[in-house]
């Protein structure tokens, strides 16, 4: 028997877009727990035409498949699927457009993540900061601007010619996972459809979902104030590695059962902590007990 969905008021709801390239079981798990959100879903033009059907079998009618690109690593296609994203769900009256990829999963219930925007409703929420930023390597981040950048087979090449900053400008970076207040969203439109510049110059930085949008919203001179009109903290738990001395990694871990109790503990740490990132397929203990523990309403850590 199927489990009714979430009683939510009246009031629009926030949309989700989601950016999706493998991974078909725990895309449906995504899916069916963001209900009763309304989804942009953009799967890889790469992805195999079986793996296409297996992740798109028997999507709900509040799921819209979005055109779809051809996204590959540190790419430029990986904006393009967000900015696609974007456009969709600003169709709709969402005052939140929630950006995650196929591998992400909610902490929190639905019905929370809904009361928690609208609670900060014209705030967005995600880990977005001005350069330097110490984890960016020896240069800090600025090497991803001021040559161009292109991947290769996974690996970076750079041309060693300097190129001029759009004007006004400010250079910022952060996750590509982001939940962004539909004011925000509709600024980052508004800017790349008035300055074609800019989404020229945004596809040679390197990994431009990391810089594009957090540098157009830390951008005074076109409109960005993020500091004054953002959440602090991330509402996405990854693990870097860094439990333990370990050396951070250049990719969030994958999550399995025995990262539990440390994704309960971030909830109950954190009141904006909503999403966990990386789950696979082949995490279903892990997705049902957090179904079970803390997705149900349980804020603590278990026992």
């Amino acid at each position: 028997m199927t489990e009714p969905s979430p009683v939510i008021d009246a009031d629009p709801m926030p949309a989700a877009v989601i950016v999706a390239h493998d991974q078909p079981t725990h895309l449906h798990r995504l899916i069916a727990a963001l209900d009763p959100l309304p989804v942009f879903l953009h799967i890889d033009a790469g992805a195999p035409r079986d793996l296409w059907r297996e992740m798109t079998a028997g999507l709900p009618e509040r799921v819209r498949l979005l055109p779809r690109v051809q996204v590959s690593w540190a790419g430029f296609g990986v904006l393009q699927a967000e900015l696609l994203g974007y456009r969709a769900a600003l169709r709709t009256g969402a005052e939140h457009i929630i950006v995650c990829t196929g591998s992400d999963y909610p902490l929190v219930s639905t019905d929370r993540i809904v009361r928690t925007l609208r609670d900060r409703r014209g705030f967005s929420f995600g880990y977005m900061q001005a350069l330097p930023i110490a984890e960016w390597g020896p240069t800090r981040g600025y090497d991803r601007f001021v040559v161009p950048n292109w991947p290769v087979r996974r690996h970076r090449v750079v041309a060693p010619i300097p190129r001029r900053r759009p004007r006004g400008l400010a250079l910022a970076g952060g996750s590509q996972c982001k939940i962004l207040a539909r004011r925000h969203a509709e600024l980052v439109i508004d800017l790349l459809d008035r300055h074609p510049r800019l989404l020229r110059y945004f596809r040679r930085c390197w990994v431009p979902d990391e810089v594009a949008i957090p540098s157009m919203l830390h951008s005074p001179a076109l409109g960005g104030r993020w500091p004054a009109e953002s959440v602090p903290g991330h509402p996405w738990w990854m693990d870097w590695g860094e439990a333990e001395g370990r050396t951070r990694v250049r990719s969030p871990d994958w999550l399995g059962i025995a990262d539990f109790e440390r994704l309960a503990a971030a909830v109950a740490a954190g009141p904006h902590v909503m999403f966990a990132r990386k789950i696979g397929d082949d995490a279903g203990d892990l997705v049902r007990r957090i179904d079970a523990e803390l997705r149900a309403g349980v804020a603590g850590v278990s026992g």
